[in-house]
């Protein structure tokens, strides 16, 4: 069988589904991926497993009628040279375009993931921001009526398309726990008998593309109020400078590095040792995730976690039973087993949940191997690779369980 993976992002291809691609090849399927670029390690990555890397024109945000018109065409010519037996979608212009594309091209299965929603599902204000939302909702419904499943990262985004009625009847639906991470590849990192940590020199990290969204200023800010009160804190970005609309400039990182109140790696590419080097994983997201991966990376090398009370950012923190919640300096803050939730774009409650862990540093390692059970027990590749491999019917044990639209397969909850 021949399985096109289809994607607006080549790098993901590799650090975000290269287990699945893996699992595809083990499983006796030819693989051939499709992205927007053709960079050389994704070829080499894709031709190590006997599979081929295509590349064609597609924008990953931006909407464009004209450039799209050709992305749908390099799409179908692509079907109708390699007619694969079946096609698996990811990113939202592979899901939209290619789904109602594999069916004209006669592609027999149809496979659509959303990863996360971005700000395409987001309350529009603006008039453009109106027809942007309205002609996207439009094309969601039309192209996942195409699919034979669907699947989903978290249950905020099925109940959205639930009451948006996006989702077919007769498709089924399926959660996974994000894209799931590799708990060999980003080992468990013990932090019990850290010098620094006894010694004040707590080190703070935010791994992501730099978007505004994405809290890299909620950060920045947070950072610069506790430096000043705890001065031997130190403070790392990580991530590269990206085309969007939503980006953060260069001067204003620069800004930041030149008053010391962090450091800037860029782009790193052995992210597992980098995430070993850090004490606290933090991510002041707002922005639609699915499961945001850096947190997930975070989770399984046994990192603590601050993040947002938003869709997708929520997931990666274990509450109690009862969620526990703790008021600090006049800001609420959700205090689970292995980290803490903010409220969104609140600079206030991210600096005092980065003094808490200034003031209890044995805290530290005990939610650190709290983080680190609930990516084995949740998050885990193989557990989110087996429910995509069952519902395509690549396991040699038949799928018995119903398909789920209520319920995921894998439970995220605490």
């Amino acid at each position: 069988m021949k399985v096109l993976v289809l994607t607006a992002d080549a790098n993901t291809l590799v650090y975000h589904r290269g287990d699945l691609i893996r699992d595809f090849a083990a499983h006796g399927c030819e693989v051939v991926t499709a992205a927007a670029e053709d960079y050389p390690h994704v070829r080499e990555f894709v031709s190590s497993l006997g599979g081929r890397h295509c590349s064609i024109r597609m924008a990953r945000s931006k909407i464009n009628p004209l450039k799209d018109l050709v992305t749908m065409g390099d799409m179908w010519r692509l079907f109708r040279s390699e007619k694969p037996d079946v096609l698996f979608a990811y990113t939202i212009k592979s899901v939209v375009y290619g789904c109602v594309i594999a069916r004209l091209a006669g592609i027999r299965r149809v496979y659509a993931l959303l990863p996360g929603l971005g700000f395409t599902f987001v309350k529009p204000v603006t008039w453009k921001q109106k027809i942007v939302s309205f002609i996207s909702k439009a094309l969601h419904r039309l192209a996942l009526k195409r699919a034979d499943v669907i699947f989903m990262q978290n249950q905020d985004d099925v109940k959205l398309f639930t009451d948006m009625c996006m989702l077919p009847a007769d498709v089924p639906v399926h959660v996974t726990a994000g894209s799931g991470v590799n708990m060999d590849e980003y080992g468990y990192a013990p932090l019990e008998d850290d010098e620094n940590i006894e010694e004040g020199r707590v080190r703070f990290v935010l791994v992501s593309r730099l978007l505004i969204s994405k809290g890299v200023r909620v950060f920045a800010e947070a950072a610069r109020r506790v430096k000043q009160l705890h001065p031997n804190s130190e403070f790392h970005l990580v991530g590269p400078f990206d085309p969007n609309p939503n980006r953060v400039d260069e001067s204003e990182v620069s800004q930041w590095v030149a008053e010391g109140t962090l450091v800037h790696h860029g782009m790193v590419k052995d992210i597992a040792t980098l995430l070993k080097s850090m004490h606290i994983f933090v991510l002041p997201t707002w922005y639609r995730e699915g499961v945001p991966h850096a947190t997930l990376e975070a989770l399984a090398t046994g990192r603590p976690v601050i993040t947002t009370n938003s869709v997708g950012a929520r997931e990666c923190v274990r509450l109690t039973a009862e969620g526990e919640a703790q008021r600090q300096n006049g800001e609420m803050l959700m205090q689970g087993q292995n980290g803490f939730l903010c409220q969104p774009q609140n600079v206030a409650a991210v600096g005092c949940a980065m003094e808490w862990y200034i003031d209890h540093p044995d805290q530290i390692a005990v939610q650190g191997r709290a983080s680190r059970q609930l990516a084995a027990e949740v998050f885990d590749v193989r557990l989110v690779n087996e429910i995509i491999l069952k519902a395509m019917c690549l396991r040699d044990d038949p799928m018995h369980e119903k398909p789920l639209r209520q319920e995921t397969p894998l439970s995220l909850a605490a």
